[in-house]
Order: structure tokens, then sequence, then C-alpha cells
């Protein structure tokens, strides 16, 4: 074999690679968009989780939340709580104070979106 053939093989070589590659990436799973729904201050509230399958498990990698709760009191209040569902992976929140039944609402919210995950 010369080095033109081996260059030609190794070309091909990493041409199908690439396509196999190609293939592998196009059909993997991406995130699920989930969504729940609460009880906040002003009503209801809603959640959509952004969650990426991890084999029989999943991952929370993003979380929007849609209120009518006083912003000034809600918004920061959601922000911590966007920030424990992401780190501690669970519906299980600690409440804030001064925004209990917008925590309670989004806690209520998050428990829903996880819960119709598994089916």
């Amino acid at each position: 074999m010369t080095k033109d053939d081996i260059r030609k093989v190794a070309v091909l070589g990493f041409i199908g690679l690439g396509l196999l590659l190609g293939i592998y990436e196009s059909n993997r799973p991406g995130p699920m968009l989930v969504e729940g729904s609460g009880t906040g201050y002003n009503g209801e509230l809603s959640v959509e989780l952004q969650v990426k399958p991890k084999g029989k498990e999943f991952k929370i990698i993003g979380l929007n939340v849609k209120h009518t709760d006083t912003p000034p009191i809600a918004d920061p209040a959601i922000e911590a709580l966007k920030n424990q569902v992401i780190r501690n992976q669970t519906a299980d929140l600690d409440i804030v104070a001064g925004a209990t039944y917008t925590s309670e609402g989004v806690k209520e919210a998050v428990k829903n979106a996880i819960e119709k995950i598994g089916k």
C-alpha cells in the first residue's frame, strides 16, 4: 500500500466517522420542556422546567416562571427559588421570607412539573 492509498483510506475513515457522529448528535434527545402550575399570592402561576434526560434520571437545567404576583416582592424570591431548584434538583424548596405565597406556588408548580416527567 502506498502513502497515497493510506491517505485516501484515512480521509475516508475520518469522513465516515464524522457522518456517524453527526447522525448520533442529531438523534440524541435534547432538553424537554415540562410545565406545572401552582397558586401564588395573586392567583395562578406557571413554571416551565427545562429538563435534560440523563439515563433513566433527569437533570433540571433551566426554569421559567410566569406570575401575576407583586414584582418587587415576587421577582427576587423567584430568582432565589430558581437557584434552589437548579442546585438541588428538587421541588423541596426553602420558603423565601416575605414571599411565602409566591414561594409555596413555585414549590407546588415545580412539584407538578416533576411529576409529569415520569409519565
